[in-house]
């Protein structure tokens, strides 16, 4: 008989000691956060206020192009544009499309302008006569054209690469 309230007693005992633990909370817990952000330039270069009113003649000629480099590449893709070998853009055929055939004479059009503006600004600062950079340039455009697109080669003759 000792043996069975022995074993009672151990099968109860942990039971009866194990105390309740309540770890929730009356309310919600209740985060305040405030964040303030403040955004600061320090190349001397005073920027835009913001996206809107930053227009494409505030750009320089750079940014232009950076920006419009998927259009040109949408217009290389479709063979409707060529490097030439001037380092200028040359509509090698154009759309049926009255809209597409504007849009694209547009885009060529702009981007030649800025290439002629970059062309001038950068042989000045890297020290390089005119022809000479508008030449590199040119040969490093046919160089990274992708298979297929329009290169004009140094005799004048067009190519798809």
């Amino acid at each position: 008989m000792k043996r069975s309230w022995f074993w009672l007693t151990v099968s109860v005992l942990p039971v009866a000691c194990a105390p309740t633990v309540n770890i929730g909370t009356p309310e919600p817990v209740k985060i305040d956060v405030n964040m303030r952000a403040d955004i600061y330039t320090h190349d001397g270069k005073e920027k835009p206020k913001d996206a809107a009113t930053a227009s494409a003649e505030a750009l320089t000629p750079a940014l232009r192009r950076y920006n419009r480099r998927a259009e040109i590449q949408d217009l290389k893709n479709n063979r409707v544009v060529g490097e030439g070998n001037n380092g200028l853009l040359s509509i090698r055929e154009l759309p049926q499309d009255e809209k597409y055939a504007a849009y694209a004479k547009k885009t060529v059009a702009d981007e030649n302008a800025d290439r002629a503006g970059e062309f001038k600004s950068k042989s000045d600062e890297l020290k390089k006569p005119l022809d000479v950079y508008v030449k590199d340039f040119a040969k490093n455009m046919y160089q990274s054209a992708y298979p297929g697109e329009w290169v004009q080669q140094d005799d004048g003759k067009w190519v798809k690469r």
